[in-house]
């Protein structure tokens, strides 16, 4: 692939990179004030390895699990699709699929907000019990 025609002023592409990595301006800012376009950043990043954007919000456990569970949904679906034959390949990738399922799920339990435990029966009969009696002394 070939470097976009350059049609006017040379850019100062350092600058722009700083001003693109550093992720203070947004991406129409940039080009304004360079007088570029925003394919002509895109194809720089791409081939340049730029490092992403700052400007981009930091990932929350929450939401890398939940999109954990969707690309390994999504491989489940590929493998069902392609499968033909259950060969050696395909046996190690949905062990290791299943244990990272596992993985996830641990780490979502552990992520979640304890659970009240269950009242036993018992428990709840001595409440009763309790309440009958309360009311029995109030009412004498």
């Amino acid at each position: 692939m070939s470097e976009p025609k350059q049609t006017g002023p040379l850019v100062d592409w350092q600058a722009v990179r700083t001003d693109y990595e550093d992720g203070n301006d947004s991406l129409e800012e940039i080009c304004r004030r360079y007088s570029i376009t925003r394919s002509g950043i895109a194809w720089r990043v791409r081939q340049q390895l730029w490092s992403p954007r700052r400007s981009q919000p930091e990932a929350q456990r929450p939401l890398i699990i939940k999109r954990m569970f969707r690309l390994l949904e999504r491989q489940i679906k590929q493998l069902e699709e392609n499968m033909t034959e259950t060969g050696e390949k395909e046996v190690a990738v949905l062990g290791k699929l299943a244990s990272t399922l596992e993985k996830l799920i641990d780490i979502d339990k552990a992520e979640s907000p304890p659970k009240p435990p269950a009242q036993r029966k018992d428990m709840q009969e001595l409440r009763n019990k309790l309440a009958q009696r309360i009311a029995q002394l109030k009412g004498i």
